[in-house]
């Protein structure tokens, strides 16, 4: 008997690897996850087009990143023959409404911020058995739309995300799986809360040391701080912008990744990391660094 498998491609952070779980819960064994970035998406999943190695999954999801059109065009030319779905919450893919096998939306529940884990759950709980896992999706959603602490004063969502970088990708989510599987919610152990503790230690020494760092510079008309950074982005981002409110966003750049947007002012962020490729949210968003990049980066300081 031949199993035909479910392919997920998914972005990296916490509501990307959310939907891994909840990939994982719903088709076990049978789903082949792959994880990506903006800097990669696109290359990766063109070559599982031209590849033809769709032929060889059932439906294939992308969630919580998006495409561009060059590749949206050759899902578009294949997807009545072998399904494609993509899911995501950026108000930067909504364009990619145009086309049937999407679902780009920001809200619902009434104005309620979405996200791609709390999506994903969603459309496949129609067709395909999933536990009831509402307090995991509920972290997840507060704390990819900062609602954690803009509105609900929650540190539990912001705890579930340091641990999964602190236990890395694959013993975070055999933890969650585990928990959600036996106890029908995640719980944080204590173990992990003591673990949790030395390590906001960790990060407050880390963000004192970049504030040091930060270079003003004017992007797109905005007065910026731009630290060099490789951990805790999110947390990085948000704090330096409360220490500087002279600032109008911060710019946290990863050679090895992404830059990422942070700001706590009424800024759209989404519009800016576009122009650079990227995009997510007004308040917080991502585009990619590449290869010619980095070469660019290496030359000028070996020049």
């Amino acid at each position: 008997m031949i199993i035909i498998k479910v392919k997920l491609f998914t972005h990296t952070d916490l509501d990307g690897v959310g939907c891994a779980i909840i990939a994982k819960l719903g088709f076990g064994k049978n789903v082949d996850i792959e994880y990506c970035d903006y800097d990669n998406i696109n290359e990766k999943v063109a070559n599982y087009i031209t590849s033809k190695d769709y032929i060889n999954h059932g439906t294939t999801f992308i969630t919580d990143i998006s495409v561009n059109e060059q590749v949206a065009e050759m899902i578009d030319k294949i997807h009545l023959i072998k399904e494609f779905m993509l899911i995501d919450h950026h108000k930067t893919a909504l364009w990619l409404n145009k086309y049937e096998w999407t679902w780009i939306s920001e809200y619902h529940n009434e104005g309620i911020k979405s996200s791609g884990t709390t999506m994903f759950y969603q459309s496949i709980s129609h067709y395909k058995h999933v536990l009831f896992v509402d307090n995991f999706i509920e972290s997840v959603r507060r704390y990819d739309t900062w609602e954690w602490k803009d509105k609900f004063n929650d540190i539990i969502p912001k705890q579930i995300n340091d641990l999964m970088y602190i236990l890395g990708r694959d013993i975070f989510i055999e933890d969650v799986i585990y928990q959600l599987e036996n106890n029908l919610e995640y719980k944080i152990s204590q173990q992990n809360i003591e673990l949790l503790n030395r390590n906001q230690e960790k990060i407050n020494r880390y963000i004192e040391s970049k504030d040091k760092t930060i270079i003003i510079k004017e992007i797109q008309g905005y007065q910026a701080g731009v630290v060099f950074a490789e951990q805790y982005s999110s947390e990085l981002g948000n704090k330096l912008a409360t220490i500087h409110p002279e600032l109008d966003f911060i710019a946290i750049i990863n050679p090895q990744h992404s830059v990422s947007y942070r700001t706590i002012k009424d800024i759209d962020l989404s519009v800016i990391a576009k122009i650079y490729g990227g995009g997510g949210h007004p308040k917080a968003s991502g585009s990619p660094i590449n290869d010619d990049m980095r070469k660019n980066i290496i030359d000028l300081v070996f020049s």
